[in-house]
């Protein structure tokens, strides 16, 4: 077995498919299904079990992608020592990014870093702030950019970007009507959810209208854009679009509903020279 096996089996203990592993190492179904059946061979026991609903690992599968997932831990550490040996940065930084800040302003601030560390490869991973906690918490990722509250112990720092909250709509609207109104919600993660909900139970006595959900900002905007409706978004998802209408959400106590943006780590991944590179690099921009 080899780290691509160790891969392989990862991502059918995490996926529980074997269509959906094999779009994600870019090979055919068959392929993924051609190597767990050499791997069983090889050490004469059954992996997976396949039911209607896609595959169970068998207990000795569960065992081996554990065994798996340990070993590419190893590896990943050991490629991280070498790395840092280096008087050259570069090696792999694993970043985990919030939506509304991957969207808005990582594109472009992965473009600069990219410029000054050509040797340094970014492997992204988006979602909802909660998420991202996680990763950094389970060691998946080196650096999490989360918006919201997030207690950690270890090194963070705010970033620089618009913590508000808005009203949004392609015309002037008279918030006292939006409960007529159509709303297009986007998913979000829990603690933001509950925040906007006691914004709204504090204003009004009836649930919103909501028209349509959707989970991406960007699908959101272009609807808000067509007047299928207004939203309740991040500042961050507007930037300086001059053509909506926005108000900020403000509750009954006259504070702003704010969610700032922050950049950890851990203390002990920032002897890794591409993490501490990205994090100075992190520091620079929000202090120019």
């Amino acid at each position: 077995m080899n780290e691509r096996d160790w891969t392989l089996l990862t991502m059918l203990a995490q996926e529980r498919s074997v269509t959906k592993v094999a779009q994600k190492l870019y090979v055919t179904q068959p392929a993924v299904s051609r190597r767990l059946q050499q791997i069983e061979q090889e050490l004469n026991c059954a992996i997976v079990v396949r039911t209607p609903r896609g595959v169970e690992l068998s207990a000795a599968g569960e065992h081996l992608a554990r065994y798996a997932a340990e070993e590419l831990e190893r590896l990943r550490s050991l490629r991280e020592y070498i790395d840092s040996q280096s008087d050259e940065v570069r090696g792999t930084l694993r970043l985990a990014c919030a939506n509304a800040y991957a969207r808005c302003r990582l594109p472009e601030l992965l473009k600069r870093f990219a410029a000054r560390y050509p040797h340094v490869d970014a492997h992204v991973v988006t979602g909802h702030s909660s998420r991202m906690g996680r990763l950094l918490a389970s060691g998946e990722a080196q650096i999490a950019i989360v918006r919201g509250r997030f207690d950690w112990a270890e090194e963070s720092f705010a970033l620089d970007a618009d913590p508000f909250y808005y009203v949004v709509s392609s015309s002037p609207l008279d918030l006292s009507r939006l409960p007529e109104l159509p709303q297009i919600r986007i998913v979000t993660d829990s603690p933001l959810e509950d925040e906007l909900h006691r914004w709204w139970t504090e204003r009004y006595r009836v649930p919103p209208r909501i028209s349509t959900v959707v989970d991406r900002s960007d699908i959101c905007m272009e609807m808000v854009r067509q007047s299928l409706g207004y939203s309740l978004l991040s500042g961050l998802y507007i930037g300086n679009e001059t053509k909506l209408f926005r108000e900020k959400i403000v509750f009954a106590s006259g504070e702003a509903l704010t969610r700032e943006t922050s950049a950890c780590c851990r203390t002990s991944t920032l002897s890794v020279r591409a993490v501490r590179a990205f994090w100075d690099f992190l520091r620079e921009d929000v202090n120019t």
